[in-house]
């Protein structure tokens, strides 16, 4: 019997078998259908957000395609939350045009069309980050009628009252006076066309209170007797004399020196199942007293936030393998001054109770800090014995590192734990830093880890940390532990011999990007997480990826300096 006349006679005979033949055709038309469908889909694409900032109420435009003319079924979804019904304004098929919820958070933004997602965009939510916004529109500029105190200490909080400060801060600012290059006089206060490159902006977390009649600031680390001014919607009130005591110590700032700073992170070999989104967090130099002004000079490509947590947010999306390398390159122009200080022992006093609170984030362990581990406590007991005096303590304990530690000239592996030095008996700056700062806080002396790049003579730059403690009436002393115990790298003519040098003082061959630990948060609790510890910023995310997003290649150079002046 021929094989056609077998197949037909079994199909015949056996209903089984007749039964799993249709399965099985039916499956195959099933499978072209389902590839063809998947060939042809639509999927819904973002282009902006405009504005990519906003607060609750703020009506909001989503552009792009593929969204469908009506609604239906779809949704927006902000940070992994759904809007409901009564936030849409309209929709069509490249507009979605509705209005922030209450509850609308900072993060990862997509649209679902008919089971599909969309690449994700980044919205910031102005309330919970600090973003630029529009100054406001005075009438009158702003007025000082007096301040509750005429004399007080770097950290002092005092009262100024008057009228057309703004009903909310925003991106007003009260400047004092600090005395760049030894410019101003003790006995001449009232000069205030002097001062207009010699004052410096409380820092943000300084201000306590600020309505359109009163403002409770903390006096700035670097403030100097001279001038308060109030700057609000674009003007600035009219000076007024204020004594900065600096009898527990002082700083003076000098030898500025003018940076022009660049360097470029890039992402290749993306390997995506369907829309990948990668987004960069590019750090940006930190403003203090010894750097008061960064210049952003170029972003290439603009980046989609120009500050979001001293970063600058760079995104992109793949839809598809291996396509061409994405390079993110920034530059700054920034002033960096050489800072010596000065300190009256008979003066300085323990932090006070009632600061504690306010201090709290430097003195309790993170991430990167074991201020709790007992071998740490123990040795910060052990180096200061009876001494009682804060200053003198912190002192101590730089000069047990220096003296009883060997430093590395180069950085040890990222995942290197800074406890090794108990048993190795030597580190790296990482290493010597972060162990400062962990006795110093084991101690109760509020102390920070700062990161950025150390310069030498021929221009070449490293990754290097240091440290900041806080001394009462002073403010911020910086400790660079690693130099005091004789890091090598290519000095400056005017760098000091003395290893007790770095130990409350800096020169102007530091550039700091991060002071402390940066804890930042995913904008989608979805997406994979890349850090680069012992890198030139500390924050715990340098870059993430949507989950679609199998592999991809990443570089970070390390900040190079492409001019001095």
């Amino acid at each position: 019997m021929k094989l056609s006349g077998k197949v037909s006679y079994v199909f015949r005979k056996y209903p089984i078998v007749r039964f799993f033949a249709g399965l099985l055709f039916i499956g195959i038309i099933l499978c072209f259908v389902f590839l063809f469908s998947k060939k042809n889909k639509v999927v819904p694409i973002i282009d902006s957000i405009v504005p990519p900032v906003g607060i609750p109420g703020d009506v909001v435009l989503i552009n792009g395609k593929n969204f469908g003319n009506t609604r239906d079924i779809s949704f927006v979804e902000f940070s992994g939350n759904k809007l409901t019904s009564s936030s849409y304004i309209s929709w069509t098929d490249n507009c979605i045009k509705l209005v922030l919820p209450a509850n609308v958070q900072d993060g990862l933004v997509v649209v679902g069309v008919n089971g599909e997602l969309s690449n994700a965009a980044l919205f910031a939510n102005e309330i919970d980050i600090p973003v630029p916004v529009e100054n406001s529109v005075h009438l009158t500029k702003p007025f000082i009628a007096g301040i509750n105190v005429a004399k007080g200490k770097v950290g002092d909080l005092i009262t100024i009252n008057g009228t057309n400060f703004g009903e909310s801060r925003n991106n007003s600012e009260v400047l004092f006076t600090i005395d760049y290059d030894n410019k101003i006089e003790e006995n001449d206060l009232k000069s205030f066309s002097s001062l207009t490159e010699n004052m410096i902006a409380c820092e943000s977390d300084g201000y306590e209170f600020w309505s359109n009649n009163e403002i409770r600031v903390r006096i700035p680390d670097g403030a100097y007797s001279g001038a308060i001014v109030v700057q609000s919607g674009g003007e600035k009130s009219d000076p007024v004399n204020f004594v900065v005591d600096s009898s527990v110590g002082k700083k003076s700032f000098s030898n500025k020196k003018i940076y022009l700073l660049q360097y470029t992170a890039d992402v290749a070999d993306v390997v995506t199942s369907d829309v990948s989104t990668i987004t960069f967090r590019c750090p940006i130099p930190c403003k203090m007293a010894s750097q008061p002004t960064i210049e952003i000079t170029e972003t290439i490509p603009e980046p989609i936030l120009l500050n979001y947590q001293n970063n600058l947010i760079h995104q992109i999306t793949k839809t598809r393998n291996n396509t061409p390398k994405t390079v993110f390159k920034q530059t700054f122009v920034l002033p960096v001054y050489r800072v010596e200080s000065s300190v009256n022992l008979a003066k300085v006093t323990s932090l006070k109770k009632s600061d504690e609170d306010r201090f709290s984030l430097y003195l309790k362990p993170d991430a990167i800090t074991p201020s709790d581990n007992e071998e740490v406590i123990a040795l910060g007991k052990e180096i200061i014995k009876k001494e009682k005096n804060v200053y003198n303590q912190a002192k101590l304990v730089y000069k047990y590192l220096c003296e009883n530690f060997r430093i590395l000239s180069r950085p040890r592996k990222a995942e290197s734990n800074p406890l090794d030095m108990f048993d190795d008996k030597f580190g790296d700056a990482y290493d010597f830093a972060v162990m400062y700062c962990a006795i110093m806080r084991s101690l109760g002396i509020p102390c920070v880890t700062d990161s950025g790049i150390l310069i030498g003579t021929n221009m070449e730059t490293r990754a290097h940390w240091w440290n900041e403690i806080y001394i009462n009436g002073i403010g911020w002393l910086f400790v660079d532990v690693a130099l005091g115990a004789g890091l090598e790298y290519e000095k400056w003519l005017d760098d000091s011999e003395d290893s007790m040098f770095y130990f409350g003082n800096m020169d102007n061959h530091h550039i700091c990007f991060s002071r402390g630990w940066n804890q930042l948060k995913p904008f989608s609790k979805d997406n994979k997480i890349v850090q680069h510890p012992r890198s030139f910023a500390l924050q715990s995310i340098w870059e993430e990826a949507s989950e679609d997003t199998a592999k991809y290649s990443s570089y970070w150079s390390v900040p190079v300096v492409k001019g001095v002046y």
